[in-house]
């Protein structure tokens, strides 16, 4: 009998009945878990913790905001341009006194897969806001967090994943374009000092 493998990388094991958003949060789960942890070694209700947080946000949210916005995410989910963050994230540094710093280089975004791959990722980042605004200090701008419970476009980009990722191919080229979202995220944190 042979032995089994003591670790099953569970992404790769795709039931016809999950959904495409499920099938990339399971591709993508352990690269997340290690940008979370690497994030959540900041303290958002110490001053400078939180401005380093901001500052990590503000060179990578609308830097991928705009190559999303340039290959097509508005013709795909509705509201999206409008639902940008990139305002609330200066408005945030300008109160704390910090001018937004410079861009880092997003992904190459390159197809419909690969879109929707990304906007899983850079969208998904959203949901967090409600749980780490309530660790942001008292008196400090979390305008970038939200406050009003919004899902943002979240439900529509899950429409269009479901719609427009149709076929294992697909599939596959959306799993590599979130996992090298993160990826990068990763690399712009650990640029910053987190």
């Amino acid at each position: 009998m042979a032995d089994k493998p003591e670790h099953i990388r569970y992404e790769h094991i795709v039931s016809p009945y999950m959904t495409m958003r499920f099938a990339l949060k399971a591709a993508t789960d352990d690269i997340h878990r290690e940008l979370d942890d690497r994030l959540s070694r900041l303290d958002l209700g110490r001053v400078e913790d939180y401005r380093r947080f901001l500052e990590f946000q503000a060179r990578t949210v609308p830097a991928v905001e705009g190559a999303l916005a340039c290959a097509g995410l508005g013709d795909f989910v509705e509201g999206w341009t409008e639902s940008h963050r990139g305002t609330a994230i200066r408005d945030d540094l300008e109160t704390l006194g910090n001018p937004m710093p410079p861009p880092a280089q997003p992904p190459i975004i390159a197809g419909t897969a690969e879109l929707l791959g990304t906007a899983y990722v850079l969208e998904g980042s959203r949901l967090g806001g409600r749980v780490l605004r309530r660790q942001v200090a008292e008196g400090l701008p979390a305008s970038f967090l939200g406050d009003d419970g919004s899902l943002g476009p979240w439900p529509q980009l899950l429409a269009a994943i479901e719609q427009n990722i149709h076929s294992d191919a697909l599939l596959t080229e959306a799993k590599h374009a979130a996992r090298r979202s993160f990826a990068w995220f990763l690399q712009v944190a650990h640029e910053g000092g987190i």
